[in-house]
């Protein structure tokens, strides 16, 4: 070409308008400070400092290309994808340090003749010829024109670049997914660089250095999304989500880190649960699946997917409520039909403070009152109190609507609570408790009340089971231990009836009772609770007559935690019962 033959800006070259040269038009405005301070003479492939390379063509601006570019270069058909992008982000590996030579070459001149590069080979391509030149209008100064010419290496090449390309497009966008394409290229090099200098253990070096995570967030790119992130996202333009990925871990900023550890293991896939922010303000809880690339593959594609679970969660939280109040009317139903048992287990200590208190007065009232007589029975009065207490404290744990907490329990000391709490229900109806409790049980981690009423529950429905058996007869036998899977397991056998055999698979089905005036949901949620511990429970017959219930939930080692007497050891998020 001669030099009036140089495309302005906005124009491209008669031979690449007839689709023989490669045109790219370049803005230099965000590095003309760094080229005018890069020497101009000619480097080669192998004297660019990899740092320096990388932060000249991130920077470098694509301003345009012609049809021939995005033919040979395998860019997106769509303009608006390559348009402001990063050089970095589209040019080849392999001419990437040519390309840079090319430009700090241009920069560094002060004429406006063309510059030449040559490459043997770039993918597809062989004998590459790259020349570039200034923009001749004074007003774009900073607009470098890049012409590519070079041959094909197959007579094929062209169609099978074309039908490559047409067909990745075609499944990324059918995809009924949301999809982010990610050039993760520029982190890739900077991963690289570290495993070059010894560095093996990436959490440790970004604890040292958390600058690299924010690093890796401004470099790594979205060059292109698929219709249906845009309909997640409520954006109108692709433009909109060209560009850092800050904007997908705003809402959740310890995920970028995750994210690149992975990248940094070699993993090929990554998933986790995050919170995203909308273009139009909305919160979304999504799963994000992140596939990388490994060699074979598009090395510049790293595929972001991500699923809307925000009504699901919300659907689950209502399912959650529904299953706490459905266990809150079982333990209000089991409260119900011991009515009698708990007036009665309260009256024993207020007449026993209603009779002390009367004989203190009595011998307060004396001409000589006995102060010893009126201490002893004044302490007396105070005992009956706190059992008084006490008892209104179990009843209203019982009755109370609360949400669940995980802490550190003694399973036994559960288990004798239980049987105080049902003492007088059983002394009512003439059953005799035995308990053959495991001593120095390690630790169980769940919530209190919840394991009450399953145990509660159980014994209430033994109780119940043996009306029609003999006065004498009458038994209840509650034993934990340490199982042969390091579980700790509870279980309960009484000598009723048993369970008829056709109803042994349906015992735990929600709304199922063969007690008249039953709600059915007693069971069912025994089942959810033990299950949201961890466990499982189990209905039998034993051979000599009377059912049999057991379960285990994990016990926890003294290495993972001491008895924190009932205090808080990290609240489980699924420690809610489900009977539906």
């Amino acid at each position: 070409m001669e030099p009036d033959e140089y495309p302005t800006k906005g124009e491209q070259p008669r031979e690449a308008a007839a689709g023989q040269v490669a045109c790219w038009q370049f803005n230099l405005t965000r590095v003309r400070a760094l080229l005018e301070s890069v020497d101009a003479a000619p480097r080669g492939d192998q004297e660019w400092q990899p740092d320096r390379l990388d932060m000249l063509l991130s920077a470098v601006r694509i301003v345009d290309v012609n049809d021939e570019a995005i033919r040979l270069f395998g860019l997106p058909a769509d303009r608006d994808k390559v348009l402001d992008r990063p050089t970095a982000s589209l040019w080849p590996e392999q001419s990437r340090a040519a390309l840079g030579d090319l430009l700090t070459t241009i920069a560094a001149s002060v004429h406006k003749e063309p510059v030449t590069r040559e490459i043997p080979t770039v993918g597809r391509l062989q004998h590459v010829v790259l020349t570039g030149w200034k923009a001749f209008d004074s007003r774009c100064a900073d607009t470098v024109f890049v012409s590519v010419r070079a041959t094909l290496n197959t007579p094929n090449a062209v169609i099978e670049l074309e039908a490559s390309q047409k067909r990745y497009r075609n499944l990324i966008s059918s995809l009924p997914i949301p999809v982010w394409q990610i050039d993760a290229r520029p982190a890739g090099r900077i991963f690289e660089r570290l495993r070059a200098s010894g560095i093996t253990d990436m959490a440790a070096y970004s604890d040292e250095h958390p600058e690299i995570v924010n690093l890796a967030c401004e470099i790594v790119q979205v060059f292109d999304v698929n219709q249906e992130a845009m309909v997640l996202f409520g954006g109108k333009r692709r433009s909109e989500f060209i560009g850092s990925v800050k904007y997908l871990f705003s809402t959740t900023p310890g995920a970028t880190r995750r994210v690149m550890l992975a990248h940094f293991s070699g993993a090929r896939n990554h998933v986790e649960e995050l919170k995203v922010k909308t273009f139009d303000g909305r919160l979304l809880d999504v799963l994000l699946l992140m596939t990388f690339p490994v060699p074979g593959e598009r090395l510049d594609t790293t595929i972001l997917m991500m699923i809307d679970n925000t009504a699901r969660l919300e659907a689950e939280a209502k399912l959650r409520k529904i299953e706490a109040d459905f266990s809150h009317a079982a333990r209000l139903s089991t409260l119900g039909e011991m009515t009698t048992s708990i007036a009665h287990e309260i009256k024993q200590p207020l007449s026993a403070i209603l009779m002390n208190a009367q004989t203190s007065l009595r011998y307060l009232r004396r001409a000589e009152p006995n102060l010893d007589k009126v201490d002893i029975l004044t302490s007396r009065v105070v005992e009956s109190a706190q059992r008084a207490g006490d008892i209104i404290g179990r009843i209203q744990d019982m009755a109370g609507k609360r949400e669940a907490t995980s802490t550190l329990l003694d399973f036994n000391d559960v288990v004798r609570q239980c049987v105080v709490f049902l003492r007088h229900e059983s002394e009512d109806k003439d059953v005799v408790i035995t308990t053959k409790l495991q001593p120095d049980l390690p630790a169980v981690q769940g919530d209190r009340i919840q394991l009450q009423q399953v145990i509660v529950n159980l014994i209430a429905n033994s109780i119940q089971a043996m009306k029609v058996t003999p006065q004498m007869q009458r038994e209840i036998y509650l034993e934990t231990q340490l199982d042969e899977t390091a579980r700790v397991s509870f279980s309960i056998r009484d000598t009723g009836i048993g369970i008829p055999v056709d109803h042994l698979d349906q015992i735990f089905d929600g709304f199922f009772t063969t007690k008249e005036g039953g709600l059915g949901i007693g069971l069912a949620i025994c089942q959810s609770i033990i299950q949201a511990h961890g466990g499982e429970i189990t209905a039998s017959n034993h051979p000599e007559g009377g059912a049999v219930f057991s379960f285990s939930i994990p016990a926890k080692s003294a290495a993972e935690g001491q008895l924190q007497n009932g205090q808080p050891f990290g609240l489980q998020e699924d420690l809610v019962p489900r009977i539906i």
